[in-house]
């Protein structure tokens, strides 16, 4: 009798072993498995950031470095310098908005594709470096802009209903003792805002910045 508990006892224990490794091999398991699990979300996490970073650091981008008065009425010239990454643009594919507004609220805008005056003095847009408008009969705009290239570019004063007003330009500004705005807008990349503040009267090659 006292063989038969010994042995009953023993298969007992056995049981109990095996119940405790069956157990402990099912916790290993789902530990390895949540373990994947989580590695796997952060990779494709990661993969995620990484792709954002690398998007960002291609996308096209521009700056205005400078900007001056071009004539005694409403012409300003400017200079943009684009970022080394990215691709080509189409010089149609940029537009300018440039705005102000009077201090009694009155709001003025006039925007276009760069390069398109839609009425009003003529807008040229040529590389820096290059030979300009000015006494050169054989002037034509450039047509697309390069990564890491800094460009000239003429803006003309005046509204979308009338063109050939002053409107936003250095004498309107002086004038009215206001500042505008100019906004770049680009594909495939952030837009460019620059205030437009008269530093030095509105005498030719004052800068407006």
């Amino acid at each position: 009798m006292r063989r038969l508990r010994n042995n009953s006892d023993e298969d007992c224990t056995i049981g109990m072993s095996a119940m405790v490794m069956f157990i402990s091999t099912i916790l290993l398991a789902a530990l390895i498995s949540f373990t994947i699990i989580r590695l796997t979300e952060e990779i494709g996490q990661n993969s995620q950031n990484t792709a954002e970073d690398v998007r960002r650091d291609v996308a096209n981008s521009v700056i205005i470095t400078g900007a001056w008065v071009y004539d005694n009425y409403d012409d300003m010239l400017f200079m943009m310098e684009f970022g080394a990454t990215g691709e080509p643009i189409a010089r149609e594919d940029v537009l300018y908005v440039l705005t102000c507004t009077e201090s009694d609220g009155d709001f003025f805008y006039r925007s276009a594709a760069l390069g398109n005056s839609n009425g009003g003095s003529a807008i040229h847009v040529w590389e820096v470096g290059t030979e300009g408008p000015i006494n050169n009969p054989t002037f034509a705009n450039v047509d697309n802009f390069e990564p890491g290239a800094r460009y000239f570019f003429t803006l003309d004063g005046g509204t979308q209903t009338t063109p050939g007003d002053d409107k936003c330009g250095p004498v309107h500004l002086d004038t009215e003792g206001i500042n505008a705005n100019l906004w770049l807008h680009i594909p495939n990349g952030p837009s460019t805002q620059q205030v437009l503040s008269l530093s030095n009267g509105r005498e030719i090659g004052s800068q407006i910045i």
